[in-house]
């Protein structure tokens, strides 16, 4: 049965379950009737013989007789309300009673009338059950208790004498007072803390899907709830860790998500407040369950544990308040000792003493390019504290080589540290005699602090991690954990200082794909020595599996050249290059290397080098070839008729394209240079237009044919250059229908060289946000800015225009921009800009802002205003969270 108080908060649940027993005796008459005498409400009554069922409910307990050879029932119950239904009139409590009972017992009411009763307030009802039976029932409240008398039995049979007599016999005197229940002190060792409650709690525990891995562990939610009908309050505790394998890594970030979680159940009154208990930080927030009931709920975090209480009123007129026994009395308290057991991996000769309860992950791929094989990680929870232990080995390739453990401990901590993470101490120790690093780190914005032990045995790295509460970071479980590694058996030796170099260059020339990937990777971790640079100018030289395997090798020993490097190595590269057996490929990528040499006579080596043969059958390196060029547009300048004879081939010829453009653009003293060479830098634009458009017509992408028609419109918008080659050139990139940007730019080209643009193709263009700033741009500066609307010179639609511009060029160009309107600080005008992006599922609004704003006219600069955002929702108090993004858009901005 559910008994539902419509008019107040409270609810009372349970289930009215009638069972029907047959083959029991039944009474001759009346005068023989037992009579049930009930104390503690005040009741007597008489029925055929003494019950011979009950149901014990939370609220009540239900009492029946079964008659024998019959399918009579009678039952009876009283409930106690006494201090319960202080807001509440007698017939709204009687009516929502009657409404519920024939509700849950899926009848239908046929009569319901009103008794005269002087002592109080009494009901007789008549429910069709089915086709067959009739409950009739009869509700008496009086003393603010609920009296409960029914009969159930065929409908023929229902409407005689003893029916009558049993609800005539109900006799109700003067009720024993009702007992206060004390508050209980419950602890719960499991979850480490302890608290005071109204009644014992009902569990409500259950898992809940990890958020971030479907498949992955769940989080367990322990949830218990308690009432205190009495003062209208609703309680609710858990607790929960992090998924075996997972920490606490922000805390903070997890008070936002919880208070996320709330949209949809709850309405947040106000912001909230940050608390503490013990020194741990927590969050406590004003709630409204279901809009109408006052709620107080406070969140807790220590270490990887997360405790939230939640207080709820159950009357929609109260308040829920903080000062109460609930909030008051919950204390951390010291998580249960626990026992560990021995860890030793198989295949391993060494053991630890870590948690039972561990997972291990074990991975061995994408391990070509470090010096490790694999990783094998065992993460444990401790089910007492919430505590993370991470319990991490990996094997080391041969080709490992350092010069002190010390020196790779710090580098190997450093590579620990992520944002805003420092240090906190750390101290040498020994582990099994070898030397070994303990130390801290501590994240300075949240405040994580994570302990640390890293150590070297033979073939095998260490790490041993801690994710603790303050009160686990140096309990005596972590330092038994911390202090019980050790070998079990003597392991084979091996010199971790020795130099590999001779083992790597052997393995190279392996036809074993594995070994030959491995050495290959070990690039990316060696470190040579200047003493092996004869053993890596050889290596260049040698025979290996295949010519494909030996241009790989030979790539990698000129990479490595850059970093180590001796007065030879100019001259070594420079007789490697002229080398007839040398391909272009290599070719390029020496002349890349020694770019990067540290010697004064380099880039003189570079030219004639470059001047001598030119490797014209390479894709690859050759960016890094017209490098020099780019870095020193004096350089360039001096040796213009080398990139003059590069842009004969198309490989090189978008670089050369764009350094000319370079010049045009910052140095104006040498205009002439790049104007009197405009033929030879286009002479191909005709032939590679028409690759272009060939390849458009395929299906393969060419981003390279791509980027030398960009180069191409790049020069044509900064030199004036009006003929008809330029004409048919831009004309067919104008109508490129996949490629907007590309169609915007050739636009541009024709403005800027003279050509005939459509106006209305023109007025189209100047419309949409994506290209008008260019095209205002162009028509600045060709002195056409009267051919711009008025509109788009304002200072509010040019706001709009460069936030629409920057937010492209930072996360994406957004669906809608609607100014908010002005804000103004020390005389400056700034514009905040609400906008969204259609494809985001909560229609977030987020601000911007732009300024400070200056007046827009041909005869002033053509500059953008400064823009920024930092991807803040939009709030209702717009103006001054404006104001607070002039520091972050005047230092941040552009």
């Amino acid at each position: 049965m559910k008994i539902n108080f419509t008019s107040r908060s409270f609810t009372i649940a349970t289930t009215l379950i009638l069972f029907f027993i047959s083959n029991v005796v039944k009474a001759s008459s009346d005068t023989d009737w037992y009579t049930y005498t009930d104390e503690a409400t005040g009741f007597s009554l008489e029925l055929p013989e003494a019950p011979n069922y009950t149901d014990d409910y939370d609220a009540f307990i239900m009492y029946s007789y079964n008659a024998p050879n019959s399918n009579r029932i009678y039952s009876f119950f009283s409930l106690d309300f006494r201090g319960l239904n202080k807001d509440n009139a007698p017939d709204d409590i009687m009516d929502s009673f009657i409404t519920n009972i024939v509700t849950n017992l899926n009848g239908e009411l046929l009569n319901k009338k009103r008794q005269r009763y002087a002592e109080g307030l009494r009901y007789k009802v008549s429910v069709k059950l089915n086709a067959k039976k009739l409950m009739n029932a009869q509700f008496t409240l009086q003393n603010n208790i609920l009296y409960y008398q029914s009969v159930e039995d065929d409908t023929n049979e229902i409407e005689d004498a003893h029916t009558d007599h049993f609800f005539e016999s109900i006799t109700i005197g003067a009720p024993k007072p009702k007992k206060e229940i004390p508050w209980i002190d419950y602890k719960s060792p499991e979850g480490a803390f302890s608290i005071k409650l109204p009644g014992e709690p009902v569990d409500l525990s259950r898992a809940h899907p990890n958020p971030i891995d479907e498949n992955g562990e769940p989080y367990y939610l322990h949830m218990y709830n308690v009432q205190d009908l009495k003062n209208d309050n609703n309680y609710l505790f858990r607790y929960n860790d992090q998924p075996l394998g997972y920490y606490m890594e922000d805390p903070v970030g997890a008070f936002e998500s919880i208070k996320d979680n709330f949209e949809g159940k709850a309405s947040l009154v106000g912001e909230g407040k940050t608390i503490y208990l013990d020194g741990y930080e927590g969050r406590e927030y004003e709630l409204l369950i279901q809009d109408q009931y006052h709620s107080v709920c406070r969140i807790y975090i220590r270490g990887n544990r997360t405790y939230l209480l939640l207080k709820q009123k159950l009357n929609p007129t109260d308040k829920a308040s903080t000062d109460d026994v609930f909030f008051n009395s919950f204390t951390f308290e010291a998580p249960k000792p626990l026992e560990l057991e021995t860890l030793s991996p198989k295949g391993t000769n060494f053991e630890i003493q870590f948690l039972e309860d561990n997972k291990l992950t074990i991975d061995s791929l994408g391990y070509e390019n470090v010096y490790l094989k694999n990783s094998h990680d065992y993460f444990a929870l401790n089910k007492e504290s919430g505590d993370v232990y991470q319990f991490g080995y990996s094997d080391i390739k041969d080709y490992f080589k350092i010069k002190s453990r010390k020196e790779f401990f710090e580098t190997n901590v450093n590579s620990l540290l992520v944002w805003n993470d420092s240090i906190l101490s750390q101290k040498d120790i020994t582990i099994n005699n070898k030397e070994a690093l303990e130390f801290y780190i501590q994240n300075k914005r949240t405040k994580v602090t994570t302990r640390h032990q890293i150590w070297l045995e033979n073939k095998r790295l260490f790490l041993l991690t801690g994710y603790l509460s303050k009160e686990g970071m140096d309990s005596e479980l972590s330092n038994r954990i911390f202090s019980s590694y050790k070998e079990t058996s003597k392991g084979p030796e091996f010199d971790m200082f020795s130099s590999k170099t001779d083992l790597l260059l052997e393995h190279l020339k392996s036809t074993d794909t594995i070994v030959f990937k491995n050495a290959l990777g070990a690039f990316d971790y060696y470190v040579f020595e200047p003493e092996d640079l004869p053993k890596l100018y050889k290596a260049m030289t040698d025979n290996y599996a295949s010519s494909e395997t030996k241009v790989k090798v030979s790539n990698e020993i000129l990479e490595e050249l850059t970093i180590t490097n001796d007065s030879n190595t100019l001259e070594f590269l420079k007789t490697l290059y002229l080398n007839p057996n040398t391909n272009d490929t290599v070719k390029a990528h020496i002349l890349n290397t020694i770019s990067e040499l540290p010697s004064n006579n380099r880039l003189t080596v570079f030219n004639t080098l470059l001047n001598t043969s030119i490797p014209t059958n390479s894709e690859n390196y050759t960016y890094g070839v017209t490098a020099p060029y780019r870095d020193s547009l004096e350089f360039a300048i001096d040796n213009s008729k080398i990139l003059l004879n590069l842009n004969n081939y198309e490989a090189y010829r978008s670089d050369v394209l764009d350094i000319f453009n370079d010049i045009a653009e910052n140095h104006p003293e040498h205009l002439n240079l790049v104007s009197d060479n405009l033929d030879t830098l286009l002479k191909y634009s005709e032939s590679d237009l028409k690759k272009y458009l060939e390849m458009k017509e395929g299906e393969d992408y060419n981003y390279k044919t791509t980027s030398l028609m960009y180069s191409y419109l790049s020069l044509y918008n900064t030199m004036p250059y009006n003929n008809p080659s330029t004409d048919a050139f831009t004309k067919a990139l104008i109508n490129v229908q996949d490629n907007e940007w590309l169609s915007l730019r050739a636009l541009t080209a024709r403005i800027h060289c003279g050509l005939n643009v459509d106006s209305n193709y023109t007025s189209k263009k100047l419309d949409s946000l994506f290209s008008r700033y260019e095209i205002m741009e162009v028509y600045h500066k060709t002195n056409q800015f009267d051919k711009v609307p008025k509109k788009y010179t304002k200072p509010e639609s040019f706001a709009q225009l460069v936030l629409y511009n920057y937010l492209g060029e930072e996360e994406g160009y957004p669906d809608n921009l609607d100014v908010l309107g002005k804000v103004s600080k020390d005389d400056a005008i700034f514009y905040a800009i609400s906008y969204s992006y259609e494809d985001e599922e909560d229609d977030s609004e987020y601000i911007g802002l732009v300024g400070p704003v200056t007046p827009i006219s041909k005869d002033k600069p053509f500059t953008k205003y400064k823009s920024y955002s930092g991807y803040e929702p939009l709030q209702k108090d717009w103006k001054n969270q404006a104001l607070d993004l002039i520091p972050d858009l005047l230092e941040y901005g552009y």
